[in-house]
């Protein structure tokens, strides 16, 4: 440090003089000078004194990056702070030669990236919206740029464009001259005045012209000023085309009258003396059944003292109303009057334009508009249950883990004693196991939540005997209530289901876990009633029973019974498992239903259709049997395993060398692909961590590695990331997935295929 740089230099004294959050940052970030801002953001005591420990990761990678150079920089930093949401910074920082040092300046801009995000999703839920719509539509800026700032697929193909390069084109580069002149003319109102309007207009196209619907919709700042225009068009060329040959056929109509896709009445004093096709459709009504009406007696009677009023100036006029049908329909329309000569005689004209289809699009519009903030509201309502989760989950999780550092503290005092009693340390390791089952079977929880959250759980209906299934449970569940004191009686079973088997047995262990940990005395009993075509597996037990109140309320996440009822050195976990149940239930379309009686006891069941029996079918493969038959097997394979953490890859060097295998293991792609080469003839399969450090993952390494080999190896990719996105982006490579912790026995599955 030069004598400038000591504390009390020159230097501090400057920077204690800086407004805001400021400080000269050396190039591996520790703060050499700093403002009192500075110093009163960055004092946090979860931090232990060192700013840099608020960082997220990607923030202080970014960080070091930009400081390791001596230039200018402007980067975004994000800094934790406990109890607190993540802080945005932007992080301005220039090079100061003198110092060798770079000085930073932070600005929190938190509330910009909040809103920049909730703009981000938005935007994307409105551009889904609008894809929907079959219309051609797009929005301008006012006159005299009308800019493009957005418009739907339709809209942009027929301007020879795509969603993105059409944005900032003007009207004038989208239009021909001949459809500019057209716009001008129909647009005038709505260019000068920003009024709305429709107008068809016609386009040429090498299969023929095309007529479209264009209705322009003024968008307005509160103080009136026109802030731009939405631009709605609809192919009508077959209704135009259908019009075009009326006219020809009705040639007491004028070319005018017939070409109309409107109704078109045409009345004196208000008594209607002629009327179009269009008219008689829209009322319902034929020609001779109209003329002799006044058009008042075709609106409802709300609406006829204005129509009167209407009817009778000559000025021209507009308004919405309805028309009655016929058959008692009331139809929306839009009424415009107008002022005519017809061979010398002055006549008043009606034009109903039916704007059902309008008003249609607009309860639509509004409809997903509803639906687009009603699942804003639910993904608010689920991160704010990720919270809650996160918080029961952190608690749950540390337990075993605590237990398990004590007892590795107690074995390493039995090491150093002269005798270790056999008894003691079989104890030891009981709970040792006890612990690690524990901590494997909240994760397996995290994970069937993040598997169903992502759609990874393919589902595989097929004939499946229960007996089997029965048997497994039994043998999971068995030495669990002989421990708390209770009767577990499986009754047996000949029945077949067709189900997904693993998805079946995930709901059953669920539903037998949390009947052994709510009864205190008594039995369980799982067993089988036959209801028609269907099978009805039911899980009994004499626990403390479900109030009526809350028989929904179980199946909902984070939805605990009260804890307090149940042992007090027993886990009553996340409040997860009923919730599993239920999607998985719905997942292979199998109904639930609960019973229950508070002190009673609870009936759980899951109703599966009844499947016929194969003639033969190969009998399923028992835990117990994979483990005699991988520990019997006389080939050895010879694997390449691939983890950048250490501690894991020795243990699976050392499993895999106890069970007979040989093995070679690196700790990143490079030194995987040195290996690959040197036993390109010898390696025959090959095991890869899915995150692998840095920016590298499993399916780079793999390609690396694949490139070395004379052919392809069976490959897995072994993954503890729960997060739903990861685990989606991990299935989605093509290779067959084992979910961390590993379990010994699918370990030793995949060594014998």
């Amino acid at each position: 440090m030069s004598p400038a740089m000591q504390p009390g230099s020159r230097v501090d004294a400057i920077w204690a003089q800086v407004p805001g959050i400021g400080a000269l940052l050396s190039s591996i970030g520790d703060a050499l000078a700093m403002s009192p801002g500075w110093r009163a953001c960055m004092q946090v005591p979860q931090w232990n004194g060192d700013w840099r420990n608020g960082l997220d990761q990607d923030s202080r990678l970014h960080l070091l990056q930009v400081l390791a150079r001596a230039r200018d920089f402007n980067i975004p930093l994000q800094l934790w702070r406990p109890g607190e949401d993540t802080t945005h910074y932007r992080c301005t920082g220039w090079w100061d030669p003198l110092h060798r040092a770079h000085g930073c300046y932070l600005i929190d801009v938190t509330v910009q990236e909040a809103e920049r995000q909730q703009h981000e999703t938005l935007n994307g839920w409105i551009r889904q919206l609008f894809e929907q719509l079959p219309v051609q539509l797009a929005y301008f800026t006012p006159p005299p740029e009308a800019r493009c700032l957005f418009a739907n697929s339709r809209y942009a193909r027929a301007m020879g464009h795509d969603e993105n390069s059409i944005l900032g084109r003007s009207v004038v580069e989208l239009l021909t001259p001949d459809e500019l002149d057209h716009l001008r003319e129909a647009g005038r109102n709505h260019a000068q005045e920003g009024k709305d309007l429709s107008f068809l207009h016609s386009r040429r196209r090498p299969e023929g012209d095309e007529v479209l619907e264009v209705s322009l919709a003024a968008d307005r700042w509160p103080d009136g000023r026109l802030r731009g225009t939405f631009v709605l068009m609809t192919d009508v060329t077959e209704r135009h085309r259908a019009e075009m040959a009326l006219r020809t056929s009705r040639e007491r109509l004028s070319r005018f009258l017939e070409a109309s896709a409107e109704g078109v009445i045409f009345h004196r004093d208000g008594t209607i003396t002629d009327a179009n096709p269009a008219a008689c459709r829209l009322s319902g009504h034929s020609h001779a059944e109209l003329v002799g009406r006044t058009v008042a007696s075709m609106t409802p009677r709300r609406h006829r003292d204005r129509s009167r009023v209407a009817i009778g100036s000559g000025a021209d006029a507009y308004f919405e109303s309805e028309i009655h049908h016929a058959n008692g329909e009331a139809i929306p329309v839009e009424l415009i009057g107008r002022t005519m000569e017809i061979k010398g005689e002055r006549l008043r004209m009606t034009v109903i334009r039916d704007i059902r289809d309008r008003r249609q699009a607009q309860a639509r519009i509004h409809t997903l508009i509803e639906d687009l903030r009603s699942q804003k509201d639910r993904a608010e309502a689920a991160d704010r249950a990720k919270s809650v989760f996160l918080a029961a989950a952190s608690h749950d999780l540390r337990q075993p883990i605590h237990a398990l550092g004590l007892f590795l503290t107690a074995l390493r005092a039995m090491a150093q004693a002269p005798s270790i009693p056999h008894a003691e340390l079989a104890q030891i390791c009981r709970r040792m196991q006890a612990s690690l089952d524990g901590l494997g079977q909240l994760l397996n929880m995290l994970l069937d939540v993040s598997r169903l959250d992502a759609n990874a759980v393919q589902v595989e209906l097929a004939p499946h005997p229960l007996a089997q299934l029965f048997i497994e449970l039994d043998q999971e569940f068995a030495d669990l209530a002989h421990e708390k004191g209770l009767h577990l009686h499986v009754a047996s079973s000949s029945a077949w289901g067709r189900t997904d088997a693993t998805v079946l047995r995930r709901i059953l262990s669920n539903l037998m876990s949390n009947a052994i940990r709510y009864t205190q005395r008594g039995r369980v009993l799982l067993g089988v009633r036959s209801r028609g075509d269907r099978v009805e597996i039911q899980v009994w037990d004499q626990g403390i029973g479900i109030a009526p109140g809350q028989l929904e309320a179980i199946f909902e996440e984070f939805y605990q019974i009260d804890p307090a009822r149940t042992r007090r050195n027993e886990s009553h976990g996340l409040g997860l498992g009923l919730s599993i149940v239920k999607r998985s239930a719905r997942l292979i379309g199998a109904p639930l239903r609960v019973h229950s009686a508070p002190g009673q006891g609870s009936m759980f069941s899951i109703t599966v259709p009844r499947a016929t029996a194969p003639s033969e079918q190969a009998r399923p493969a028992r835990a117990e049997d994979l483990a005699t038959t991988a520990a019997l097997a006389p080939g050895a394979r010879r694997v390449l395993v691939i983890d950048d953490e250490e501690q894991v890859l020795m243990g699976m060097q050392q499993l895999l060398q106890v069970w007979g295998h040989q093995v070679w293991c690196a700790n990143s792609a490079d030194e995987a692909v040195v290996l690959a080469i040197a036993h390109a003839h010898e390696i025959d399969l090959l095991l890869s961590d899915y995150r692998l450090g840095g920016n590298m993952t499993a399916v780079q390494a793999i390609a690396a590695v694949h490139a070395c080999l004379p052919a392809p190896v069976p490959t897995y990719i072994l993954t503890g990331d729960t997060s739903p996105q990861r685990i989606q982006e991990a299935s989605e490579l093509g290779f067959p997935l084992l979910h961390k912790p590993v379990d010994p026995n699918a370990l030793r599955v995949v060594l014998e295929r």
